[in-house]
């Protein structure tokens, strides 16, 4: 019998294109709790999945919003995708994927009636404001010497031969989903702009389409 396995969530990376199919990267936390008697406790791991161009397809959906959108992946586990393109722990042969609603969005959506209603309406006018006070409010790492867009960093070819390991871009990842950017500042000549340091940054930055960076000298 074939092995089964099943990934819920969200995308955490982009899509990466080879042509007649596509890997991107999701994440399973797992159970906080393991069952009475084992010692031990599972933790989150990381899946790369691949499906061809004609499942994705038929999603319907474009490559600036796939990421944001809640999926069931149900496949078999692979050992064969090459290093460079499963950037994940393990790799998933997409069998089926389909999209999943979020319960949760779907719920603050629902209209309430009466005079509730019209009072939540005027409190969330109210929090709208702050809400906006709160993103403009951005995480500047220490040591950050300037911002620069991650088009304007030119990479030694040295450092694109390779790819940054899982544990490294965990960190970034992390920092990023917090603070809406890298945890420290990436290394560049300030003449030429060239990257000198900190390409695990830069990597992961590039692959969450972050505009901008911040960079010491």
């Amino acid at each position: 019998m074939a092995h089964k396995i099943s990934v819920t969530g969200r995308p955490t990376s982009s899509i990466q294109d080879y042509g007649k199919y596509l890997t991107f990267d999701m994440e399973e936390k797992g159970s906080p709790n393991a069952p009475k008697g084992i010692p031990f406790r599972s933790k989150a791991i990381t899946y790369t999945v691949v499906l061809s161009l004609k499942q994705f397809n038929k999603l319907n959906i474009n490559r600036e919003e796939f990421s944001q959108r809640r999926f069931l992946v149900q496949g078999e586990p692979c050992l064969d995708i090459p290093f460079e393109q499963c950037t994940g722990e393990i790799g998933v042969i997409c069998m089926q994927i389909q999209e999943i609603e979020d319960k949760g969005k779907e719920n603050k959506e629902t209209p309430k009636k009466g005079s509730r209603a019209q009072k939540s309406e005027e409190n969330k006018q109210q929090e709208e404001p702050k809400k906006e006070e709160v993103k403009k409010q951005i995480f500047v790492p220490e040591g950050t010497r300037n911002w620069m867009s991650l088009e304007d960093i030119k990479v030694p070819e040295s450092f694109l031969q390779f790819t940054p390991g899982i544990a490294k871009q965990k960190i970034v990842e992390e920092s990023i989903e917090k603070n809406g950017t890298v945890d420290k500042p990436i290394i560049i000549d300030p003449e030429t702009h060239e990257l000198v340091d900190s390409y695990s940054r830069y990597y992961v930055a590039k692959q969450r389409n972050l505009d901008r960076v911040p960079v010491h000298y």
